[in-house]
């Protein structure tokens, strides 16, 4: 019997489409792609809206009310939204809390910037011609620099290729939509406290379009999906016993010749 392949059709891209593939393509295809909305929120996904929404309270304060202390209240304040059920067990809760509340506080009280920020959690769309793509990115944080602006990424968890992802698509989107490449990337994972650090030039915008190429002729192309490099989450996916990477395409059970990037 002749294998069946379908091709996804990716007209659009965003920011969380790219991430979602990154950390698993399967997920994502089934989340994306067959738009089957089955799984719950898991922890990683509550916590990174909660870490948006004091990122954004706090750089809204005045200037004079930026300080430990209102971090600390925003952090409780928050917190208390999040339900421990949807950690693995209590002991990841508390050490989820504690490295969180540690390096927000690290890397909110320790901002050099003395204005407002130029953006804040916005998004805009800029379409690109090399990628023949619609192109969708949220700004969280963007301040003004000395020559250009400086943007800033606040996640839970990021790997080399999660950074990576990030600095090439804000390199390309500021470039083609301001015309203008940052000054300064940062991207910061909060759960190791680790801050990524990048001064971009021209050279790097070209590099970023073939790389977000490569990106988005991966995601078209489902048979050719491979796992992620670290499995260790598998058996809690909400999706773990219908895939079907460890033994065949998952492109094989689609119904469709092509499908849509939802």
């Amino acid at each position: 019997m002749k294998e069946y392949h379908p091709q996804v059709s990716v007209k659009a891209i965003t920011d969380y489409h790219l991430e979602a593939f990154l950390r698993c393509p399967y997920k994502f295809y089934y989340q994306h792609i067959l738009s089957d909305h089955s799984s719950e929120l898991k922890w990683r996904q509550i916590v990174q809206l909660i870490i948006n929404q004091i990122v954004q309270e706090y750089y809204q304060l005045p200037l004079s009310e930026q300080k430990k202390l209102n971090v600390l209240k925003l952090i409780d304040r928050y917190w208390q939204k999040i339900n421990p059920m949807l950690f693995d067990n209590p002991i990841q809760y508390y050490t989820v809390v504690a490295k969180i509340t540690d390096h927000l506080l690290r890397f909110l009280e320790s901002k050099e910037e003395t204005t407002l920020p130029l953006f804040l959690f916005k998004k805009l769309d800029a379409y690109i011609d090399e990628l023949e793509s619609q192109v969708s990115l949220t700004f969280e944080v963007v301040e003004w620099s000395t020559y250009s602006f400086k943007i800033k990424k606040f996640l839970v968890e990021a790997d080399r290729e999660m950074v990576e992802l990030y600095h090439y698509l804000m390199v390309v989107f500021a470039k083609k939509a301001f015309r203008k490449i940052p000054e300064q990337v940062e991207v910061i994972n909060l759960l190791e406290g680790k801050r990524y650090t990048f001064t971009p030039s021209e050279e790097e915008v070209q590099r970023g379009i073939l790389y977000l190429t490569y990106l988005k002729e991966s995601v078209q192309k489902p048979d050719r999906y491979s796992p992620p490099s670290s499995s260790k989450e598998c058996k809690q996916c909400p999706f773990h016993s219908k895939c079907t990477h460890s033994n065949e395409p998952i492109a094989n059970k689609s119904d469709d010749k092509s499908r849509r990037l939802n």
